[in-house]
């Protein structure tokens, strides 16, 4: 089934399977893969400074021997940019760079409203040959090797060359949609049978377990899960680890902003594709640590120190499981995973995690913030009859925490009840 990725890359005008296989010789030359980056910076800046109708202004200031030589200088004194910045000046930021192809992407905006940008071909070939090399590092996965995914809109493709079915044949993908489920839910164990790889959605595998408690037992070549798209937690992660006796590694991408990056064996933080993304940290107006992203592969539609709304911090420190590439630890979610204090302060969500991880019982919360700072905590428990204690239990510590703030803890009845990317912090206040 190779034969089936090298005609996407023939068909879509990528280079996926050739950039697997040139990320495999280079992988552990960490000294060859930082010279690239460097390059890849250098050439991206060149080419802006020459073409871009917004960045070349920018860069007119700094001469190419300066951008040859200090391109981590000359970027850092470039501005910080974010989605609503990139709408403003959309016109003069997609400058088409003749001989480089490009595709039109969509994601979902803060404010419910899509977010359009546009990718080059050779960042979308470098993308997925990334998710191929981890899959491959961590999981044994063999490019063509048969693979289930369980998940809902965002790994669904949408492209004018192939059908979805079409296109996950192809692939060697079994994919199953975890955005709606039955109760009891038609499965192809053959193909399951065969699948080496899971991937897809925490709360949908959740979700698919619950409706498919035999789900595991079909799965007779599985090596690993990958799960994306979603905050991983503990409780989610020991569940899925515990019912397929697999181990579970956590990935987390942004596809506008280039980076694609994937937990290792020691689960100690998420490696990033440093060959094609230069992250950064900056600490924003709450004090917190955020990551500036800049796509070192699309030149077209250039993402330059994006504020994609992550928290977290780039660490370069030595890991144990041999890979030297960059790392993202203490990842938190997104910014807009803040509680608001009537007050003016803020409190990330995790503040949560470290309440809920005391209560075994619990597997599953989401929170949403009302406009007028109220809280309604909805949990799930693995018994019901545990619920009313449990929730008073719970009510009390966000209380010693939590001043000002009327609290409302309910049942999550479902997992995951959308069919879009699960939420845990939602907040409509401030």
């Amino acid at each position: 089934m190779k034969t089936g990725i090298r005609l996407i890359d023939i068909v879509r005008g990528t280079s996926i399977l050739d950039y697997y296989y040139a990320l495999k010789i280079l992988a552990d030359n960490n000294d060859e893969i930082i010279k690239r980056r460097m390059s890849n910076l250098t050439g991206l800046l060149k080419v802006l400074k020459a073409n871009n109708n917004f960045y070349k202004p920018l860069l007119d200031r700094f001469t190419i021997d300066e951008i040859e030589s200090y391109p981590l200088v000359v970027t850092s004194n470039l501005p910080v940019t974010d989605k609503q910045t990139i709408n403003q000046h959309f016109d003069g930021i997609f400058t088409p760079v003749k001989g480089r192809p490009h595709q039109k992407k969509k994601t979902g905006g803060s404010t419910g409203a899509p977010f359009y940008y546009y990718v080059d071909k050779e960042h979308l070939s470098w993308f997925w040959a990334h998710i191929y090399f981890f899959w491959n590092r961590f999981g044994g996965y063999k490019p063509g090797d048969p693979f289930v995914t369980i998940a809902g809109n965002s790994l669904r493709t949408a492209n004018r060359q192939f059908t979805e079915s079409i296109y996950h044949r192809l692939q060697n993908n079994y994919f199953i949609k975890g955005d709606v489920i039955d109760k009891n839910p038609e499965l192809s164990v053959s193909k399951i049978s065969k699948a080496v790889l899971l991937y897809g959605y925490p709360s949908s595998i959740q979700n698919m377990l619950t409706a498919r408690p035999d789900l595991p037992a079909l799965f007779t070549h599985l090596k690993a899960i990958f799960t994306t798209s979603e905050q991983l937690t503990p409780q989610t992660r020991k569940a899925i680890e515990t019912a397929f006796n697999k181990p579970v590694f956590d990935m987390y991408g942004a596809n506008d902003g280039g980076i694609l990056t994937c937990e290792c064996t020691e689960h100690n933080g998420y490696h990033i594709n440093t060959l094609n993304c230069h992250a950064e940290n900056m600490k924003n107006e709450h004090g917190m640590c955020e990551i500036l992203l800049t796509n070192l592969s699309s030149q077209s539609f250039p993402f330059i120190r994006y504020r994609v709304g992550d928290l977290g911090k780039v660490e370069n420190e030595p890991c144990g499981c041999g890979l030297q590439w960059p790392r993202i630890v203490d990842l938190k979610g997104r910014t807009r995973d803040l509680i608001r204090m009537p007050s003016g302060g803020v409190i990330h969500g995790s503040y949560f995690n470290n309440i809920f991880y005391r209560f075994t019982q619990v597997d599953g919360y989401r929170i949403v913030q009302q406009k007028d700072f109220s809280l309604d905590v909805y949990i799930h428990v693995n018994d019901p009859a545990v619920f009313e204690s449990t929730a008073s239990e719970i009510d009390l510590f966000i209380r010693q925490g939590l001043t000002g703030i009327s609290i409302r803890i309910q049942p999550l009845p479902e997992l995951n009840p959308t069919n879009d990317k699960f939420k845990l912090i939602e907040s409509h206040a401030g």
